[in-house]
């Protein structure tokens, strides 16, 4: 048959465990869908695909100015498999001859499930060999974002918890911009309870020493949805430095390489 006008074939990878389904993209390896709980997609199905769950780096040239990327894998692999866990690469690898045009480092993004457990882990290798282009890191995180209609209420400590905005009520019609374009007063919320108060991202910021653990959760299902640090021996900038936990979307943020995310029926 002749290609015109044919669809392009869509290549996924679905890991499951009975507990849990994951369902990425091939091979740029996006984070498309998340069963769990009797919920067919705890991922914004409003979104893209490649808006849902994603790494992604600000990075710059000496001299240069700011660069956003999604990293985007362009081959896939299965590290491992077997009856207790599997492990699946998604890797871009870096031309250094494109000099000045593409991002100087190799990422390898990789995703392991673990049979009997209600979560998967999530880590990074990052590559940059002798010889390739200085570049500066500013940022690289992995971003959950989850349904709007569902996910209300976050917490990130015993005492930072609470109903948060809709991703609409960020709109012209429903809020006013303050000094900052981060931080809005809500003057037409969805939910009136929340008139008058000022959301911004920054609120929920959390320094290395005191984060660990943050989420969101559902009311119908009541559903808990959970980014864990096992440790803070990777993460940069000392016990201080302070990195961005959820905000409104909602979303869910890892600004570092190496957590689990956890679900729990509560």
């Amino acid at each position: 048959m002749p290609n015109e006008g044919r669809r392009r074939m869509k290549i996924k990878v679905i890991m499951e465990n009975g507990i849990l389904k994951l369902t990425m993209s091939q091979p740029d390896g996006a984070l498309t869908g998340i069963q769990y709980g009797g919920m067919k997609n705890l991922l914004d199905t409003k979104l893209t695909q490649s808006q849902r769950g994603y790494w992604d780096i600000n990075w710059n040239l000496p001299g240069g100015g700011d660069q956003y990327l999604l990293l985007k894998g362009t081959e896939f692999n299965i590290i491992s498999s077997n009856n207790d866990r599997i492990e699946v690469s998604f890797r871009s690898i870096c031309d250094p001859s494109e000099r000045g045009t593409t991002l100087p480092l190799s990422v390898d993004k990789r995703f392991i499930l673990r049979s009997g457990i209600s979560g998967f882990y999530c880590y990074a290798i990052y590559e940059r060999l002798a010889g390739w282009p200085a570049f500066d890191l500013v940022q690289t995180r992995l971003v959950f974002k989850l349904r709007r209609e569902l996910f209300h209420y976050m917490a990130i400590t015993d005492e930072k918890q609470s109903i948060m905005p809709m991703p609409e009520d960020l709109s012209p019609r429903r809020c006013k911009v303050l000094a900052l374009p981060e931080s809005v007063l809500l003057t037409n919320p969805i939910n009136p309870a929340l008139k008058g108060e000022v959301d911004d991202k920054y609120q929920y910021s959390m320094d290395n020493k005191d984060g660990g653990v943050h989420g969101w959760i559902s009311s119908d299902p009541i559903v808990g949805f959970w980014i864990i640090f096992p440790t803070n021996e990777f993460r940069n900038g000392g016990p201080t430095k302070q990195n961005l936990t959820v905000h409104t979307g909602p979303a869910a943020l890892a600004e570092s390489m190496l957590f689990m995310v956890g679900f729990q029926v509560l």
